[in-house]
């Protein structure tokens, strides 16, 4: 005895499905959060720079819209007296200095695009290390340093030359577009036989 299949049947019910199929598509795609490629705008980069401290931007689409690039920056600077010849004794006067402050940067596109990058307005040297006073004969040095920023970019109704937010309580400020985290750091004097780098542990 053999056994028939009855594909045609079968075929034929499964096509009932289609349509209630392609409503639950259309429904779970109204349903997704806009991006900036809902309002138009391109996004084809915003990472962290690899030369500087600070992001590549590259947005299109944008018309005339002026964009905002702000940052939240923390800097921690490990600071020693340092004697002459370069050494640091195990005593040396110390200390970390946090520092904290925001900035932003308003662009305007050319045919429609932003493409450039923004860099952290900020000197890694002995000059973050002004608060640490020296006995005499020694000088503050800049041993290392780490960097965090947090970079937000927006759209902006800021008129040239009025300073730029992404704050949601800013008027000028429109939606934001991206975020990206960056860091940063580096041994910039580390004294004779590491003494100086030693102070940090």
């Amino acid at each position: 005895m053999s056994t028939t299949v009855n594909r045609h049947g079968w075929f034929t019910s499964s096509l009932r499905f289609v349509p209630v199929i392609a409503m639950a598509a259309a429904a779970m795609v109204a349903m997704a959060p806009t991006d900036a490629r809902a309002q138009g705008f391109n996004v084809f980069d915003f990472s962290c720079a690899d030369q500087v401290f600070g992001v590549d931007v590259d947005v299109r689409g944008l018309g005339n819209t002026n964009v905002c690039v702000d940052a939240d920056v923390t800097v921690n600077s490990d600071c020693a007296c340092v004697g002459g010849g370069g050494n640091c004794p195990t005593d040396a006067k110390k200390q970390t200095e946090p520092t904290s402050f925001a900035f932003n940067q308003r662009l305007e596109p050319k045919n429609g695009r932003v493409f450039t990058t923004v860099e952290v307005p900020i000197d890694f040297s002995d000059s973050l290390c002004a608060n640490l006073e020296c006995p005499s004969g020694q000088t503050a040095r800049l041993i290392q340093y780490d960097a965090t920023a947090l970079f937000t970019l927006c759209t902006t109704t800021a008129a040239s030359g009025q300073t730029c937010s992404c704050d949601s309580t800013d008027p000028t400020a429109g939606e934001p577009i991206d975020t990206e985290t960056c860091t940063t750091s580096d041994v910039v004097f580390g004294g004779r036989r590491d003494s100086c780098l030693r102070l940090f542990p």
